[in-house]
């Protein structure tokens, strides 16, 4: 039995190494199939045995220099799958050894305590060396679970009490393992011992396949809440835009008719009707419709709407636009994600608030697109100013990270800040060269 042990003891330790790597580092190269880190892994397994068969089970200096040099650089070589810079990737790559050193001596620790071998550590009967190897083994694999569910939770998954209870098997696992009375299975039958260790190991290594499978689940459904309230948000801006063109197109017919009265009263010679239909047609157009007129669609549409929702709030609003329509280095798609996030934004923070201010600065100047809003904010009594003011968002939580997310696609970035009750949002995208200098 204990032959098949032995190179199960190996696949565990390729494995473990492989998912230590995948917490730690996160980005596979996708170009890399699969089979490659199969065929990486035996090579590597086969390197060492060639290089370090002579020394194996020696204590001296050199022997363990050369079994370290050489578990580094194999280590190292695998490390080559994932995305990292060369300081990070070597912070792992010894981290690992570290927590290998830190496993074999705190299982050895135990085996010895509650078995009495008083043999040291090179000198173990391969019995026990193997079955430290195992318990190192699944201390490092509940070590990297734990990581690996630190590291979701902190990029945002929700599921916390599902994914803690899947760290129960890992958990149950150690502690059986540490148990006096499941130690006492060496001197009675150590072959059964190692089989229940490696039952152990099979369990936990599916407990993590399912942990990733519910993590990814996890991640999924939160991606997928998140894009219907970011269509659900498109929506909504495209029918403001589909309302303003609406609004164009009764303006137009209203013009219409107005010009065909005007005619008719020159055609019978009525001049003095004329004059005060004008100005009555002047105070009825001005109060229907918001004279902005930059030659974008997306600009003028949600400019003219977030003055209508202001007036009616008692939000006093400055605007002040500056805009050559053929500079506008960004599509009418980032357009409405960047300008209706912002206005929403700044209406929010600013409803509710006595003395509410908006400021719209859009311009294009020194060679760059500018958008600048300021608004003023004074958090509730019982509410306390967050410490950062980069992720702080008056609407649904995500509309910031979809501005900065649209402005980097447009080739610019996105500046916040707050100070003494204003809050302010400043995107700049750089016009493309060819707009500027022809």
């Amino acid at each position: 039995m204990i032959k098949y042990i032995e190179p199960l003891s190996m696949l565990f330790d390729n494995f473990i190494l492989y998912i230590f790597y995948q917490t730690m580092f996160e980005k596979k190269r996708e170009s890399i199939p699969k089979y490659a880190v199969v065929v990486t892994f035996i090579l590597s397994d086969l390197i060492y045995w060639f290089f370090a068969s002579n020394v194996i089970g020696e204590s001296t200096f050199g022997a363990s220099m050369m079994r370290s040099a050489l578990t580094v650089l194999l280590n190292a070589a695998i490390s080559m799958f994932f995305r990292s810079t060369i300081v990070y990737r070597m912070l792992v790559v010894f981290s690992y050894i570290a927590l290998i050193n830190i496993s074999e001596n705190l299982a050895y620790y135990i085996i010895v305590h509650f078995t009495g071998l008083s043999a040291g550590l090179d000198d173990l009967p391969y019995k026990a060396f193997i079955a430290i190897s195992l318990v190192s083994n699944l201390i490092i694999l509940f070590f990297t679970m734990i990581l690996n569910l630190c590291r979701k939770l902190k990029s945002g998954i929700r599921s916390r009490t599902y994914t803690l209870l899947l760290l129960v098997v890992p958990a149950m696992s150690c502690v059986l393992t540490f148990l006096p009375s499941f130690f006492k299975m060496n001197f009675i039958e150590p072959e059964a011992y190692l089989t229940l260790v490696v039952f152990l190991l099979i369990m936990n290594i599916t407990n993590y396949v399912l942990l990733q499978n519910v993590l990814k689940a996890e991640a999924l459904s939160q991606e997928s809440k998140v894009l219907q309230q970011q269509m659900q948000f498109q929506k909504n801006k495209y029918q403001q835009l589909s309302d303003a063109y609406k609004n164009i197109r009764g303006f137009m017919h209203d013009t219409k008719k107005h010009l065909f009265y005007i005619e008719q009263c020159v055609n019978e010679e009525r001049y003095d009707r004329i004059i005060p239909y004008t100005r009555e047609t002047m105070l009825d157009l001005e109060s229907r419709y918001c004279s902005i007129n930059t030659g974008n669609l997306v600009i003028d549409s949600f400019v003219s709407n977030v003055i209508l929702q202001a007036s009616s709030n008692g939000i006093h609003i400055n605007t002040r636009l500056r805009v050559e329509k053929d500079l506008i280095p960004c599509d009418d798609y980032h357009m409405t994600i960047i300008l209706g996030n912002l206005l929403d934004n700044a209406m929010n923070a600013c409803t509710g608030q006595t003395g509410g201010t908006i400021n719209l600065d859009i311009q294009t100047v020194d060679n760059s697109f500018v958008i600048h809003i300021t608004n003023t904010y004074h958090a509730p009594p019982d509410e306390k100013l967050p410490d950062n003011f980069d992720n702080f968002d008056f609407i649904h939580g995500y509309g910031l990270k979809n501005v900065k997310r649209s402005a980097e696609e447009c080739g610019g970035f996105c500046l916040i800040d707050y100070e003494d009750g204003l809050y302010s949002i400043t995107v700049i995208v750089p016009l493309k060269k060819a707009s500027y200098t022809e």
